[in-house]
């Protein structure tokens, strides 16, 4: 019945359950065997009497068949029986009863009603199908090892499969005599029974169509051996019933089975299927619900069948798993209409396609030229090779013969083919060739073309040969290049003119950079290519001219026949703007294409052949381009480009230029020369012009190709050798080789012949007059014919230009000797200046000797009383102590250089003067204050004291002195009365000097007397004390006491004596007055002190300027030797450019060419490494120059302050300062010295580069360049020697003031303090450069740690090389051990396969025994009865060590099985531990050569940093950079982490090698007890012992 649920208003399917049946009920059962069937049997009924049998006869019907499935009614029973064990029934003898169910049911139970005992063996089978094999469902026996070779057991065992049939003796026992059932239960001691709806196992095991019987043995008392007819009468089967409890089989898809019709006519039962379920048992879905995979319902899954999707093109279909699997809909349209196909019917089948309307066409694809009759979408048919249509009905372009294999290709060759597309006869096979192409295949060009070319229209280029052979091949090494005008700067040389030639304005439009031009009235104008577009141009021959053109208020232009016009070869050829497809010129820009090409459709008027449009190209002469169209039209050019090819130019291939073969007698690329031996005809007829044979009178093989004139042999000239050569006479025109002799005149001058065998020289030699040119002519010298002596040749006089060429007797002509020298010069060759002239007299044109223009009292004469002066500089000869290029003045510390005998020494005592110089005239010294003398060496009147400081004023007192002169000391001559230096104050006790110091009152006596007494004391006192002096020692204590009284009085009299007068015994306006006079002495100091100071400023700023020409001389210096060097950095870096350029345009990659480079480079680089040395002097040079002007600053400082007092300090110190100047002028004098070899380097370099051969080195202006450079560092030491000049006539004139000292201490101290600060600083990048050291070092330290590291690493690997050095050095040794492993292994495995063999053998022989005993035993289980039971028993045991002896067996063969997986293993492990030692070894490799390449590089820097001169911080940061890169490259390798990952793998090598040892070991021994089991096994089997004695 269908049970149904109601949610939400609908009903939903649910699984269906026919009602539970007796499927055997009244159904026909087959039996084999029925008693009374063939006669009526007698037999009888056992009863436990055994001497009393109930016997009977069994007639037929009595017990037939039907009875075992009618209505049991055990009040009245019924039954079927079997015929007696009298009549043969019982084993092997067996009876089958066959239960024909007519449909599948579901099985529940097969229960059996026995009227007779129970059989002993008998078993139940089922079917499925009448087609089918039956299945055992149940076996029941005492025996039933012996008898169904199964083991008594009621239930299936948990793993095993339970889709098999169980042995049970539990019902074979011979009671009760009747009525004993037997009920199996299909399910019944299978474990998946409680799951039945997830078992599709037991939901098979359940399901059948057919249940037979079979009863093989029945169960006897064992009577039956003795034969009595009626004990075996007693014995056969008897079954009152047989029942199926079962339900109809419909899978839960139907509730009921209803009566049907089969295919034959028959009635049998069918399901009544739901859920679009089909089938007898709905064990399928409706022929068109497929979409799901048909499933058995269940109590949870319904599974219904769902509809397939055909899109109404098919009413049946299949599920496809592997279609569910991709779209999740199973179903699989069948049998699709309209010539469908496809899951879903929705593609057409094949052979057809589908329209745009959705029906399905037949492709028609010809079956002769297709592939396969299927065509694609569209209808189009894969044709074969060489075929094409829509159908495949015929042969494609450049295929033929149309055929089962397809169509032949024809083979066109694509450059020749018409249109470029290879085409040919589809039934000749012939190609469409080209206009200048032929061959069958269109591949080759035809006489006198070349270059077969796909981008050729015409597929080849005519042979041009200036028309002398029409063969020719493609030249090699040209290239495509194009000619081109973008006018991106000016012009680029275009002009422009009207049809009168008349030149035409044109513009540059710096904006568009384009050119134009305008017309004034209605003329046309024209643009016109500059030269580069011009000449020859026959590589432009069949490509393109190009341009752009844009007229301006030009309305509606008028084109003429004439718009683009090409000249040449005397030939003019134009065309109208718009041919060649081109379109009008308007206001926009357009741009043009011209083909050069002699083709009618290209429309260049006159027409032409090739061979003149090719002459045209040959010599283009003009390219005009119609600018205007209008009345004052204006219009704009711009991006011309002309294509040509150009030879050993980059860029691709150029193909169109022609080489070729010439015939006899011509020569060239383009037999453009003839041959030697021929000539052009007419003579310099141009390269078209034939070539002849040479005319040359059998004096000359060859001629010269375009003049036709001979190149003479035999001594003879002329244009066809018809004349005797220069030096010799004769008649040229005898044909022979000696038709001409050798002129007798020296230097093979040339001859005439007269009056017969008279010759006379008719050409002598310059410098040579005379018949045979035996003498030497005006202007000339020598010896010619050896009168004088030895023979000498006439050579020119040398006078170096220093003659009047006019002249007649310049020189002598036989010396040489120059007689009339002009321009100041003399000599014997006018090679030296005049006698008080100075010059080059060897310049040119001519001698350049000015006179001297010396002071005649201070320069010397020679005897003739003229003054003498260098004759190269000018320096005139200069007398004792005159000094100056003309010796115009005295040197410092002489004068009177009138004397005429040089100059006077000065002799200025270095006393009384402030310096050695005096008056240039009178010789008057320069005197200190109070010195007078010429010579300042004695004091003036009323001065005393000659000193370092001058002489002092006397100051004698008018009214205390006798006169005003005072001795050498300054004692004044006093009055009586008067004393002091000055005579300025009154002896003891007198006053008033003005009057004469008279005496002072007599009061004024008791002080001079008390005064008097106290210096007596005074004297005593002195006395005293020298005694005590030389007797030191007293013990006079009164004296003590004296001494006491006497110092205080001394005391007293001190204080009365200072009370009384002023200091030094003066008064205190005496003080005053001198504190007066001191002030004005100050005074006087301080304004000459202010007027040496204006003068030390001056000094200060004429230093200054000396200073700052010799920086701007050495900044000077330093530009023109950086403009040098620029100069070779630019202009040389420039022209090895343009040499690697020209090396590169003409394809030149020799060695020489690459050496010339290389010696450029090397040069360039020694004259720039030259040029910093240069620098490096120069900068030498200038620090002298500040330390030279910082000396004379200081000097000029020293002469303001210096004194007297220090004089012999300032002698001292101005010897140091004369030792720093010779210091400078050395230093001067290196740099000199230096600046000259870097001169000489520079000239050497010159000379080095002007050998090579490197292009456009400008040598003239870097020869200039390095004369200016020498000519500054000239100015520079000549700057540099005047300074020290200057300077040293200052240092002469030191005598300076008193603090010159303190103050020179003090620069000395400042210029110590920035010495220091310069060392400081100097120190600082010192330590600066040191840790960049010390960082380098440390990184190498870093480096070489890492190295030890990689290096210990290296140790580590070797030291474990006994494991991971097997995988690097003695991988022989381990595949060696794995081969022998892999040999044990076999030897294992074949000892396996032994042992298996012996097992397999060993179970044969125990299947063999059991079978033989089964059978013996069976045998004697039919005799003796009796021992059934210890039979059972004893099969038991012996099918357990069966069951042993197999496992055992299946245990070896899966320890085959593993040891085998174990070898594979062992084989994958052994290969990838090779793999891995590869690994380790390339990585190894890898870090060592990362390693090696830090290290390189960390001794590169070390290296830098060792032989860094200068510390540059751009040079350090550099370096810096290389070591973080050198770090980061170490990071990267990571050495740590491989060196972990390697230790890792080492010890899982370790891991594994010692598991391999192990399992190796294991196997040892596995394959040990193999061979003891295989040794211990015997040869045949053990003989068992039977059932029965």
């Amino acid at each position: 019945m269908l049970f149904f649920i109601k949610r939400s208003s609908n009903f939903l399917s649910q699984k269906c359950m026919p009602e539970f049946i007796n499927a055997a009920y009244q159904l026909q059962i087959e039996a084999t065997n029925t008693c009374g069937e063939n006669g009526d049997n007698h037999f009888c009924i056992q009863t436990m009497n055994p001497n009393h049998k109930n016997c009977e006869f069994c007639r037929y019907e009595d017990h037939y068949p039907p009875y075992l499935t009618d209505l049991h009614d055990p009040q009245n029973p019924t039954w079927w029986q079997s015929e007696t064990m009298f009549e043969g029934i019982q084993h092997p003898n067996h009876v089958n009863l066959t239960l024909h169910l007519g449909k599948s049911y579901d099985i529940t139970y097969v229960r059996i009603l026995f009227r007779s005992p129970r059989p002993e063996s008998f078993a139940i089978y089922k079917r499925t199908s009448e087609s089918s094999e039956w299945i055992p469902y149940q076996y029941y026996s005492a025996t039933c090892r012996d008898t169904y070779s199964l083991p008594d057991s009621r239930a299936i065992l948990k793993g095993e499969g339970e889709a098999h049939a169980l042995c049970t003796s539990e019902y074979s026992d011979i009671s009760p005599l009747r009525d004993g059932e037997i009920a199996f239960s299909t399910l019944e001691g299978r474990p998946s029974g409680i799951i039945f709806e997830r078992s599709g196992e037991l939901q098979e095991w359940v399901t059948a169509t057919d249940i037979r019987i079979t009863l093989d043995r029945l169960n006897t008392f064992g009577d039956e051996l003795f034969g009595d007819a009626q004990v075996l009468k007693s014995y056969f089967y008897a079954i009152s019933d047989i029942a199926v409890g079962a339900r109809c089989k419909c899978n839960g898809h139907a509730s009921k089975c209803v009566a049907s019709t089969g295919m034959h006519g028959e009635r049998t039962l069918v399901c009544e299927c739901r859920h679009n379920t089909d089938g007898p048992d709905c064990e399928k879905c409706l022929p068109l619900y497929n979409d799901v995979k048909w499933k058995r319902a269940t109590s949870t899954e319904v599974n219904e069948c769902k509809a397939c999707n055909c899109n109404g093109f098919a009413d049946k279909c299949f599920f496809d798993v592997h279609l569910f699997n991709l779209t999740g809909h199973g179903g699989h349209c069948l049998d699709c209409r309209e010539n469908r196909d496809g899951p879903n019917c929705e593609r057409c089948k094949e052979n057809y396609y589908m329209r745009e309307d959705g029906y399905c066409i037949n492709c028609n694809c010809d079956p002769v030229g297709s592939r396969s009759l299927q065509c694609n979408s569209h209808g189009k048919c894969q044709c074969k090779p060489g075929v094409t249509g829509e159908k495949c009905d015929r042969c494609d372009n450049n295929y033929y013969q149309f055929g089962q294999h397809g169509c032949q290709p024809c083979g066109c060759d694509p450059r020749g083919s018409a249109s470029n597309i290879p085409s040919c006869n589809p039934d000749t096979g012939i190609c469409h060739c080209k206009e200048n192409v032929e061959g069958k295949r269109c591949n080759e060009c035809k006489p006198g073309f070349f270059n077969l070319d796909m981008t050729n229209r015409f597929g080849c280029t005519p042979c041009f040969c200036y028309g002398h052979t029409s063969e020719c091949q493609t030249a090699p090494g040209y290239s495509v290049v194009s000619i081109t005008s973008n006018f991106n700067k000016h012009k680029e040389r275009w002009t422009a003119m009207d049809i009168f030639n008349r030149d035409v304005d044109i513009k540059y439009n710096q904006y568009s950079r384009s050119i134009g031009t305008t017309a004034q009235g209605n003329e046309y104008i024209y643009f016109l290519a500059p030269e580069r577009f011009l000449g020859d141009q026959r590589a432009s021959y069949n490509h393109d001219l190009k341009f752009k053109l844009q007229l301006v208020g030009q309305i509606a232009p008028s084109t003429s026949a004439s718009d683009v016009i090409v000249e040449g070869a005397g030939t003019k050829i134009s065309l109208p703007i718009f041919a060649q497809s081109n379109g009008l010129p308007d206001q926009t820009e357009k741009e043009y294409t011209f083909r050069l090409h002699e083709h009618r459709d290209y429309q260049w008027q006159p027409s032409q052949s090739s061979r003149g449009f090719l002459s045209i190209l040959s010599n283009l002469t003009a390219i005009k381009i119609r600018a205007t169209y209008s009345i004052q039209g204006e219009a704009i050019l711009d991006d011309v480009e002309l294509q040509t090819a150009h030879r050993g130019a980059a860029g691709q291939p150029a193909t169109w230029i022609e080489q070729c073969t010439c015939p006899e007698g011509y020569l060239g690329q383009f037999c453009e020369s003839c041959a030697p031996g021929y000539r052009h005809s007419p003579a310099r007829g141009g390269p078209f012009m034939p070539c002849i044979p040479c005319d040359c009178n059998g004096h000359a093989e060859i001629c010269d190709s375009e003049t036709g004139r001979c190149i003479c042999q035999h001594n003879t000239a002329g244009d066809n050798c018809d004349q005797c050569a220069r030096g010799y006479y004769g008649n040229a025109l005898g044909g022979t080789p000696y038709d001409c002799k050798r002129c007798p005149c020296p230097n093979d001058g040339a001859c005439m012949q007269i009056n017969g065998d008279t010759v006379i020289c008719t050409e002598c030699p310059v410098g040579y007059y005379g018949a045979r040119c035996e003498m030497c002519s005006d202007g000339f010298f020598g010896d010619p014919t050896g009168i004088y002596g030895a023979v000498q040749t006439c050579k020119a006089c040398d006078c170096n230009g220093n003659v009047d060429p006019n002249a007649v007797g310049n020189c002598n002509r036989t010396t040489g000797e120059c007689l009339k020298c002009i321009h100041n010069t003399a000599g014997k060759h006018c090679d030296e200046c005049l006698a008080g002239h100075f010059g080059d007299p060897l310049a040119l044109p001519h001698g350049q000797c000015d006179r001297c223009s010396c002071y005649p009292p201070g320069t010397e004469q020679n005897q003739d009383g003229i003054t003498q002066c260098d004759q190269v500089t000018g320096q005139c000869h200069c007398k004792p102590n005159v000094i100056g290029r003309e010796c115009g003045e005295c040197q410092p510390g002489y004068f009177n250089i009138m004397s005429g005998n040089g100059c006077e020494n000065c002799m200025c005592d270095p006393v009384g003067s402030y310096n050695s110089t005096c008056d240039k005239f009178t010789g008057q010294c320069f005197c200190k204050p109070g010195v007078l003398g010429q010579q300042c060496d004695q004091c003036e009147v009323y001065h005393y004291g000659f000193s370092q400081e001058g002489c002092k004023p006397c100051e004698c007192d008018e009214s205390g002195s006798k006169g005003f002169q005072c001795d050498q000391y300054g004692q004044c001559p006093c009055n009586d009365n008067v004393e002091g230096r000055r005579c300025d104050r009154c002896k003891e006790n007198k006053y008033d000097r003005h009057l004469g110091c008279i005496d002072c009152p007599d009061c004024y006596n008791l002080v001079q007397d008390a005064a008097n007494e106290h210096r007596a004391k005074l004297h005593n006192l002195s006395a005293t004390l020298d005694e005590i002096a030389r007797t030191p020692v007293t013990n006079d204590e009164e004296f003590e006491a004296k001494l006491k009284t006497v110092q205080e009085k001394v005391d007293i009299l001190l204080t009365d004596a200072k009370y009384g007068a002023g200091e030094s015994g003066q008064t205190y306006a005496e003080v005053l007055d001198d504190l007066h006079k001191r002030l004005n002495n100050i005074r006087t100091h301080l304004v000459t002190a202010d007027e040496l100071q204006d003068k030390a400023n001056d000094e200060i700023k004429k230093a200054r300027q000396n200073y700052s020409n010799a920086h701007d001389i050495v900044e000077a210096t330093k530009n023109e030797l950086q403009n040098a060097l620029n100069l070779l950095n630019d202009d040389g870096a420039q022209a090895l450019s343009k040499a690697k350029n020209k090396s590169v345009e003409f394809g030149v990659q020799s060695d020489q060419i690459s050496e010339i480079s290389r010696e450029a480079r090397a040069l360039a680089d020694r004259l720039e490494s030259e040029a910093q040395v240069d620098l490096e002097n120069a900068k030498d040079a200038n620090e002298a120059v500040e330390k030279a002007y910082e000396l004379a600053k200081s000097a000029i400082n020293l002469q303001q302050k210096v004194s007297d007092e220090l004089r012999s300090e300032v002698r001292l110190e101005l010897n140091t300062v004369k030792q720093s100047l010779t210091n400078v002028a050395q230093t001067t004098k290196e740099a000199l010295r230096k600046a000259n070899e870097v001169y000489d380097a520079a000239l050497t370099l010159l000379t080095d580069v002007n050998g090579l051969t490197a292009p456009e080195i400008n040598i003239k202006k870097l020869k200039k360049d390095a004369l200016a450079a020498n000519e500054d560092a000239d100015r520079l030491l000549k700057r540099v020697n005047d300074i020290s000049n200057s300077n040293g006539n200052i240092f002469a004139d030191f005598d300076e003031e008193y603090e010159l000292a303190d103050l020179l201490i003090l620069r000395a101290n400042e210029q110590k303090q920035d010495d220091i600060r310069l060392l400081k600083t100097a120190q600082d990048a010192l330590d600066k450069a040191r840790k960049a050291v010390e960082q380098g070092d440390s990184t190498l330290k870093e480096a070489n740690n890492t190295y030890h590291t990689l290096a210990g690493f290296q140790a580590d690997v070797q030291k474990s090389s006994e494991k991971a050095d097997l995988a690097l050095r003695t991988v022989p040794s381990i595949e060696q051990e794995i081969e022998n492993a892999e040999q044990l292994i076999r030897q294992a495995g074949e000892a396996l396969m032994g042992a298996n063999k012996n097992a397999l053998e060993a179970k044969t022989n125990a299947q063999q025994a059991q079978e033989k005993y089964a059978e013996q035993a069976s045998k004697d289980a039919e005799i003796i009865r009796k021992k059934a039971n210890d039979t059972k028993v004893n099969a038991r045991k012996l099918r357990n060590e069966a069951d042993q002896l197999n496992h055992r067996v299946q245990i070896t063969e899966n320890s085959i099985a593993k040891l085998d997986e174990s070898a594979n293993k062992d084989d994958s492990l052994v290969d990838d531990a090779k793999r891995k030692v590869g690994q380790a070894k390339a990585g190894a490799q890898e870090a060592q050569g990362q390693i090696d390449k830090s290290i390189q590089e960390l001794d590169d820097i070390k290296e830098e940093l060792e032989n860094l001169r200068d510390i540059n911080v751009e040079d350090l940061d550099k370096l810096e950079s290389r070591l973080d890169q050198v770090e980061f490259e170490l990071n990267r390798v990571n050495l740590t982490g491989r060196i972990d990952k390697f230790r890792d793998l080492r010890n899982a090598q370790k891991k594994w090698i010692d598991k391999y040892e192990k399992d190796l070991y294991d196997l040892e021994e596995q394959v040990a007890n193999i061979r003891a089991i295989a040794q211990a096994l015997p040869n045949g089997c053990y003989p068992r012992s039977r059932l029965e004695p």
